[in-house]
Protein backbone atom coordinates (compact mmCIF):
# COMPACT_ATOMS: atom_id res chain seq x y z
CA UNK A 1 0.00 0.00 0.00
CA UNK A 2 2.40 2.70 1.13
CA UNK A 3 5.40 0.92 -0.97
CA UNK A 4 3.48 1.87 -4.05
CA UNK A 5 3.89 5.88 -3.44
CA UNK A 6 6.94 5.75 -1.63
CA UNK A 7 10.27 5.39 -2.25
CA UNK A 8 12.23 3.09 0.13
CA UNK A 9 14.72 5.83 1.91
CA UNK A 10 11.08 7.61 2.36
CA UNK A 11 9.91 5.21 3.87
CA UNK A 12 13.04 4.33 6.02
CA UNK A 13 12.97 8.08 7.17
CA UNK A 14 9.31 8.25 7.63
CA UNK A 15 9.19 4.89 10.58
CA UNK A 16 12.19 6.25 11.79
CA UNK A 17 10.75 9.84 12.83
CA UNK A 18 7.44 7.99 14.30
CA UNK A 19 9.23 5.55 16.16
CA UNK A 20 11.24 8.34 17.64
CA UNK A 21 8.27 10.14 17.86
CA UNK A 22 6.89 7.38 20.09
CA UNK A 23 9.44 6.73 22.03
CA UNK A 24 9.35 10.11 23.37
CA UNK A 25 5.66 10.98 23.88
CA UNK A 26 4.41 7.72 24.86
CA UNK A 27 6.13 7.94 28.54
CA UNK A 28 5.69 11.19 28.85
CA UNK A 29 1.57 10.94 28.36
CA UNK A 30 1.79 7.68 30.63
CA UNK A 31 3.94 9.65 33.48
CA UNK A 32 1.02 12.42 33.07
CA UNK A 33 -1.62 9.68 33.43
CA UNK A 34 0.15 8.02 36.31
CA UNK A 35 0.90 11.81 37.68
CA UNK A 36 -3.52 12.43 37.70
CA UNK A 37 -3.61 8.57 38.86
CA UNK A 38 -1.75 8.96 41.97
CA UNK A 39 -1.62 12.66 42.47
CA UNK A 40 2.21 12.40 42.97
CA UNK A 41 2.65 15.72 40.43
CA UNK A 42 5.43 16.04 38.81
CA UNK A 43 7.39 13.11 39.40
CA UNK A 44 5.17 11.04 36.66
CA UNK A 45 5.81 13.67 34.10
CA UNK A 46 9.46 14.00 34.78
CA UNK A 47 10.47 10.06 35.27
CA UNK A 48 8.21 9.91 31.93
CA UNK A 49 10.08 12.57 30.82
CA UNK A 50 13.63 10.57 31.86
CA UNK A 51 12.37 7.36 30.43
CA UNK A 52 11.77 8.85 26.77
CA UNK A 53 14.65 10.56 26.94
CA UNK A 54 16.76 7.66 27.45
CA UNK A 55 14.89 5.10 25.92
CA UNK A 56 15.49 7.74 22.50
CA UNK A 57 19.12 7.25 23.16
CA UNK A 58 19.14 3.65 23.30
CA UNK A 59 17.44 3.61 19.86
CA UNK A 60 20.03 6.22 18.13
CA UNK A 61 22.48 3.93 19.94
CA UNK A 62 21.28 1.16 18.14
CA UNK A 63 20.82 2.91 14.74
CA UNK A 64 24.60 3.76 14.60
CA UNK A 65 25.49 0.53 15.10
CA UNK A 66 23.37 -1.08 12.06
CA UNK A 67 24.95 -1.51 9.18
CA UNK A 68 21.90 -1.20 7.17
CA UNK A 69 21.91 2.58 8.12
CA UNK A 70 22.14 3.81 4.59
CA UNK A 71 19.54 1.28 3.69
CA UNK A 72 21.15 -0.64 1.21
CA UNK A 73 20.25 -3.90 3.08
CA UNK A 74 17.22 -6.22 2.33
CA UNK A 75 14.29 -5.54 3.33
CA UNK A 76 11.02 -7.77 3.12
CA UNK A 77 8.75 -6.81 1.15
CA UNK A 78 10.91 -5.55 -2.05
Amino acid sequence: MISNWLTKPYRIYLSLGSEIALLLSLPIILGNYIDEYFEVKPFGLISGALVGIILFFFRIFHLLKDPTLDGQGKESGD
